[in-house]
């Protein structure tokens, strides 16, 4: 009896154990989640370090980004009551990243619960593949596994596969990748009806209305591999529009792969579509160009302030355009006499 009884309580102390246990992992991933909305380079390397560490970090990650992506819609209809004590310097306005956060603060502790009960009890019925998608102006990040990262810019959506981590599919917009090559597995994207296969790399990767276009930070990328493939290493980048078959090799400064993670787009001679593009991802903003000004190429940095529209108004003589108010967002439309 005293042998069972001595099992039983072991037994006991073993499952609050593992329940601390995936809690730390639960309040350390909630913690990630918040600081990857803004993180820089060292962030996104001590991220991947946390990753590597333990399997169960990527599966709590994974949980949380599942968690918030079916809260974020709830947000906006959600009131929260003022509090009773007011800082001095809380009338000023909150950006919007911010009040992001600070609903997720806010909800956190009403929402533990469900939390850890939902990355208990959720895996168990999931198979096969999702989509996930971020509105304008939203960036989430997705966590593969210990070793695959993918940061999902504004308007975007993807299809991931939990039965294989090394597949993801960018049916539109603009993500990052940071992927350790596998030789027996290698990473594998597909963008529309082409193919992106890693050498173990970080890049970036745009499927849009004017094409593909593909930047790499790290490593090696093959794009379409077979007799045909491209390769691509650091430092280069290339351009597939969709008005043509003609697929044009770029060179691309490292800086700037990914640069809307840290709010800097850089270009070298980029068309003013895919500009107005990478803007509208950015801003969370329609914007919608004039045929004649589209393919004008433009060259410098553009470093997003947060300021939304407005900036978009005070960035038109730089980039030679005017900007109006269409029935459906914004419209670049030639200057008159601006810089070009």
């Amino acid at each position: 009896m005293g042998m069972i009884r001595c099992r039983g309580v072991s037994g006991m102390k073993e499952g609050i154990m593992e329940t601390e246990t995936a809690r730390r992992h639960d309040a350390r991933a909630i913690e990630w989640h918040v600081r990857l909305r803004d993180g820089d380079d060292r962030a996104w390397e001590a991220f991947a370090d946390w990753l590597a560490e333990d399997p169960r970090h990527a599966a709590a990650y994974d949980a949380i980004e599942r968690v918030d992506a079916a809260i974020a819609p709830l947000l906006s209809e959600v009131s929260f009551a003022p509090a009773e004590r007011t800082a001095a310097n809380d009338d000023a306005v909150m950006p919007a990243s911010d009040r992001r956060v600070r609903s997720w603060l806010i909800a956190g502790g009403a929402l533990a619960a469900s939390v850890a009960a939902a990355i208990v009890v959720a895996p168990q019925f999931e198979s096969g593949r999702y989509d996930v998608a971020t509105g304008p102006g939203e960036r989430r990040t997705i966590a593969l596994d210990a070793t695959t990262v993918v940061a999902l810019n504004g308007s975007t959506r993807m299809t991931f596969d939990r039965k294989n981590a090394r597949f993801a599919s960018l049916v539109g917009g603009e993500a990052l990748f940071r992927v350790r090559h596998d030789d027996a597995a290698p990473f594998t994207l597909h963008v529309g009806r082409n193919r992106v296969e890693d050498v173990g790399t970080v890049f970036n990767v745009v499927n849009d209305a004017g094409g593909v276009r593909v930047t790499v930070a790290e490593g090696e990328i093959v794009y379409n591999p077979g007799d045909r493939g491209i390769s691509l290493h650091a430092g280069q980048g290339l351009i597939d529009p969709s008005s043509s078959k003609t697929v044009r090799v770029i060179a691309t400064p490292v800086a700037s792969v990914g640069g809307w993670q840290k709010g800097q787009l850089l270009y070298g001679g980029a068309p003013l579509s895919s500009v107005a593009a990478d803007l509208a991802r950015a801003l969370g903003v329609r914007i919608d160009m004039a045929p004649a000004i589209a393919n004008r190429p433009f060259s410098g940095a553009i470093r997003l302030d947060g300021s939304g529209l407005g900036q978009l108004e005070r960035l038109a003589p730089a980039l030679g355009v005017t900007v109006q108010r269409g029935s459906a967002g914004w419209i670049m439309k030639p200057g008159d006499g601006a810089a070009r």
